[in-house]
């Protein structure tokens, strides 16, 4: 071998005993150390009979032992970003006989012996082009190579990845430290392959899947539901797959914690040439609690045994497949109530809250029909104890005039949990007005009505201090049956501080 030697591997010390002019027993004592700290070492002792010959005696050192660890040798050796080449180590050799007169022989050497390296080497980016075809095409394969030494990285080829392998060349790695590329072109595969396989052999070897036969594979309604949820609710993934040949069928699901796409396992499909429905149940696609955003999912190809797939359905498309939405909070049982009335109408609004968090304000908000402006209605809080959450005698902004479905959203913060629809406006009230009778304290209050519904009772309401709503009783009918606009009158009433009107329920 030629230093630098690999550290991380056994490296054999050599002691060649001669001289012997009769059999004798000798102690042979090495003792080996990294660095300049004599403290650090390790003294391996053996005891052999010369017979008067030539003996060599191997003594097996591993530089990762225990007794090395310390010092300025161990920091390097733990470091990852010290690639440097150490030339520190020493060695000192003692052969003592059992013959009192003979003399015991040392030599010792202190010049950096054996240089040692840190051998790290990765390979990247591999990759055979093109993927798909036939023992007729001609390949061209690659390698990005990053090693602490020189090397030579061979290619094999096989028909799968158990081999058997047939030798393609050599290249040689030759710049330490710095990224390079290896190809091998114009490379012909001599034998039949369903998913072909090479090997990249270095200082370490690793096995990849490649070219493949190609194979008609369709597919259609990819889904997952339900489409929101917790990060630990389970989720049910669906794809219906028809194929020329038998094929494995993975789903890979975007993990909105760790930021990467994460396999949810492979299935099987064996009914060739017909569509068949492969279902992923209870998959989560978070592998933390409490996160929350929007994930993705696509599925692969492979052939069945194979690693790597011949194909994808983003591949195929360009894109991935959206849902589910993964939240902090999921609302259930959402509802308002009554379903439709006026501006003026009090509505009870409720919502049943999941969540993993141990307590959170939701916000209400509504809109007004055709309206785009949200205005906030309160803030109700979730401890865990109550998971229904209520918000009693909600009137909605009594400027508006327009007939229609108003909305209704809960927010989190300032991220929206979910929009829906309702109440129906189907009563709206406009052009109110107060006429006073001559000097007196009575008055006239006038306002005009249009509904989709015919036939409604209209009651006036006021307050006198502000704070009260009370019922007048006083009832007038709206009559027209084509949603148009009349006045109502509401003759000599006394004074109030204001009014208000609603529709009388039946």
């Amino acid at each position: 071998m030629i230093e630098p030697f690999d550290v991380g591997k056994t490296i054999v010390y050599d002691v060649q005993i001669s001289g012997a002019s009769k059999s004798m027993l000798y102690t042979i004592e090495l003792t080996v150390g990294p660095g300049p700290d004599q403290s650090v070492s390790k003294t391996i002792k053996k005891d052999i009979n010369a017979n008067g010959e030539s003996v060599t005696v191997q003594f097996p050192v591993n530089f990762q032992s225990s007794e090395f660890l310390s010092g300025e040798f161990g920091k390097w050796l733990s470091d990852q970003n010290r690639t440097e080449t150490w030339d520190k180590a020493w060695y000192r050799v003692a052969v003592t006989s059992l013959n009192p007169f003979e003399e015991p022989i040392q030599a010792e050497d202190h010049t950096g012996k054996p240089s040692l390296v840190k051998v790290f080497e990765e390979f990247w980016d591999q990759k055979v082009t093109p993927r798909k075809g036939s023992n007729e095409d001609s390949y061209q394969y690659e390698v990005s190579v990053l090693s602490t030494v020189q090397d030579n990285i061979t290619l094999e080829v096989g028909p799968s990845r158990s081999g058997p392998w047939t030798l393609v060349g050599t290249r040689a790695y030759t710049t330490p430290g710095i990224r390079q590329t290896l190809k091998w072109s114009n490379v012909s595969l001599g034998f039949d392959f369903d998913s072909a396989a090479y090997r990249i052999c270095g200082r370490k070897q690793m096995i990849f899947d490649g070219p493949s036969w190609p194979v008609d594979v369709e597919y259609k309604n990819s889904s997952v539901s339900p489409d929101r949820g917790l990060s630990d609710t389970p989720f049910n993934y669906s794809i219906d797959v028809k194929a020329a040949k038998a094929i494995d069928v993975g789903l890979n699901v975007w993990d909105v914690s760790n930021k990467r796409y994460i396999s949810a396992g492979r299935q099987s499909y064996g009914n060739v040439g017909q569509w068949e429905t492969m279902v992923w149940k209870e998959v989560n696609p978070s592998s933390s609690a409490e996160s929350s955003g929007m994930s993705n999912y696509y599925f692969s190809f492979y052939y069945q045994g194979s690693d790597n797939p011949f194909s994808t359905t983003y591949e195929k498309t360009g894109k991935y497949s959206s849902g589910p939405a993964l939240v902090a909070v999921n609302l259930k049982n959402w509802t308002v109530s009554p379903a439709n009335g006026s501006v003026f109408t009090c509505y009870n609004y409720s919502v049943q809250v999941e969540t993993r968090l141990p307590s959170c304000d939701i916000e209400l908000q509504t809109a007004q029909p055709n309206g785009w402006v949200w205005t906030n209605r309160g803030t109700a809080t979730y401890s865990g104890d109550n998971d229904t959450l209520v918000w009693k005698n909600v009137s909605l902004d009594p400027v508006s005039d327009e007939l229609g479905n108003a909305s209704y959203r809960f927010l989190l913060g300032d991220t929206v949990l979910g929009k829906y629809v309702g109440p129906k406006i189907d009563v709206a009230f406009r052009d109110l007005l107060y006429s006073r009778i001559g000097n007196t304290d009575r008055f006239d209050y006038k306002v005009k009505v249009k509904s989709s519904r015919p036939g409604l009772k209209i009651e006036l309401i006021y307050t006198d201090d502000g704070l009260i709503w009370n019922r007048s009783h006083q009832i007038q009918a709206y009559g027209s049956n084509c949603s148009e606009w009349q006045e109502l009158i509401w003759k000599n009433q006394p004074w109030h501080k204001t009014i208000k009107f609603d529709v009388v329920s039946n």
